[in-house]
């Protein structure tokens, strides 16, 4: 496939990547600041572009990954006819893009994109488009990159997005809170990273709940307030064991984890 990059950003450079390794001729790089533009361009074997009227036209595919605020704003700078333009992002409808094009849709990365190809070189995604050619090619593009994909509407892209804050985004942050009380006491972090990756060896397509440990889960009630009382200097950080060890409690008693 012959394809347009709009935009320049971690979703821009891994999925151009991705494309590239995969056969694909990525044509130009296009966006608001040239010398980035230029940059992954360069990277990409493509043209690069901060003028929209040098925007590539009949290429098989414009994949746009840019701010999700911005999306609505692109309609006035770049105009196809019947060419298929896509968008990355989540939480945005594919018919934002209709006034681009007649064939628009989404190629949603479902995966932490940042910096670096992701640890595990899989990038799942979901796919809409609408048009029955549009989504054979989204499908040809996304087995060319060895990537998982489904089908799904806007709805559903949005309730995975939140599924995806709920792995990665809340559950990076209770990393976090975990390194700061390693930090605070002179403990290596390094040390509870078996730990996590035991965690995530236990998830299969199965409810993870089926695996839940720990003094919540126990009913240990004097544990739990030994914890707390090592968090002190954290109030935040008190009130949500508090409330997580409840939701906890709570699916144990009624055996509904969800």
């Amino acid at each position: 496939m012959k394809i347009v990059l709009v935009g320049y950003g971690n979703v821009a450079t891994i999925l151009g990547e991705r494309m590239k390794s995969a056969g694909h001729e990525i044509i130009q790089v296009i966006g608001r600041d040239e010398a980035r533009a230029r940059q992954l361009a360069q990277q990409l074997g493509a043209e690069g572009s901060a003028n929209w009227k040098e925007l590539k036209g009949k290429m098989d595919l414009y994949l746009v990954a840019i701010a999700d605020r911005a999306l609505p704003d692109l309609a006035g700078l770049m105009q196809l006819q019947d060419e298929l333009v896509v968008h990355t992002a989540g939480a945005v409808e594919g018919n934002v893009l209709a006034p681009i094009s007649s064939s628009y849709g989404v190629f949603y990365p479902l995966q932490s994109l940042r910096d670096h190809q992701p640890k595990t070189r899989s990038i799942p995604v979901l796919l809409e488009a609408n048009t029955g050619e549009g989504l054979a090619l989204l499908q040809q593009l996304a087995r060319s990159m060895d990537s998982p994909y489904q089908m799904a509407d806007g709805e559903q892209r949005l309730r995975m997005h939140l599924s995806a804050v709920w792995v990665n985004n809340f559950s990076n942050y209770l990393f976090s809170v975990a390194y700061q009380l390693c930090r605070e006491n002179y403990l290596e972090f390094s040390l509870l990273q078996p730990l996590i990756q035991e965690t995530i060896a236990r998830i299969d397509s199965g409810d993870p709940f089926r695996f839940q440990t720990g003094p919540a889960m126990r009913g240990d009630a004097p544990t739990m307030e030994k914890h707390l009382a090592l968090m002190e200097g954290h109030p935040q950080w008190q009130e949500l064991y508090r409330q997580l060890s409840g939701l906890i409690r709570e699916a144990v008693d009624t055996s509904k984890p969800v």
